[in-house]
């Protein structure tokens, strides 16, 4: 999944100042900013504990989901999703979340990740 214009979801904490004279407090994030990433991963993480998902303590990008027989994982890089699950019917359902939550694109089976190729067959190979 891909998150449109991920940067520019979140409102700033704080306020930028770019000319010792002047400061500007800026009502939404911009892609510029370095604050920018931080806030939408804020707002991201934020989303996904609402769902049920657990922050990893050794992975601040994996997000974990378990309520019995349904596992859900998810790997955060940038404004880039990776979701893998056992059960198709509820990955429907988190992605229909992630939808109304913000602007996304789902970009089918993951084929290529940080230069790694995936395929799909009786399990995943994954090739460099």
């Amino acid at each position: 999944m891909d998150v449109h214009n991920a940067f520019l979801h979140d409102d700033l904490i704080k306020e930028v100042s770019t000319d010792p004279n002047l400061v500007c407090s800026l009502k939404k994030s911009l892609y510029d900013l370095k604050e920018a990433s931080h806030c939408w991963f804020v707002k991201l993480a934020m989303k996904l504990k609402h769902y049920g998902f657990v922050q990893s303590y050794s992975d601040y990008s994996l997000f974990t989901l378990h309520r019995g027989e349904i596992h859900i994982y998810v790997l955060v890089y940038v404004d880039d999703l990776i979701i893998a699950r056992n059960d198709i019917s509820v990955m429907k359902i988190f992605k229909a979340y992630l939808g109304a939550c913000f602007h996304m694109k789902d970009l089918g089976v993951l084929k290529y990740f940080l230069g790694l190729e995936v395929t799909h067959n009786l399990g995943i190979y994954l090739c460099q």
